[in-house]
C-alpha cells in the first residue's frame, strides 16, 4: 500500500513520467490491486488467526 499511497505516492508520478501516461490513468491501473491490499488488511483485522496459526504451529 505504501507504493501507491503517501508518503510513498510519488511513486505514481514516476511512472507517469517513465511510460508517458497520465497519472489518472497510472491511479485508476493500480486502484485493482490497492482494492486487494485493503481487502487483505481487512481480513487480517477481522480474522487474527490467519496470522498467527503458522507461528503457533511451529516448534523450536
Amino acid at each position: 500500500m505504501a507504493q501507491i499511497t503517501p508518503p510513498v505516492g510519488f511513486n505514481l508520478f514516476v511512472l507517469a513520467g517513465m511510460s508517458g501516461r497520465e497519472l489518472p490513468y497510472i491511479a485508476r491501473a493500480s486502484l485493482p490491486m490497492f482494492i486487494l491490499m485493503i481487502v487483505a488488511v481487512l481480513l487480517l483485522y477481522y480474522v487474527p488467526g490467519i496470522a498467527t496459526w503458522l507461528p503457533q504451529h511451529m516448534t523450536l
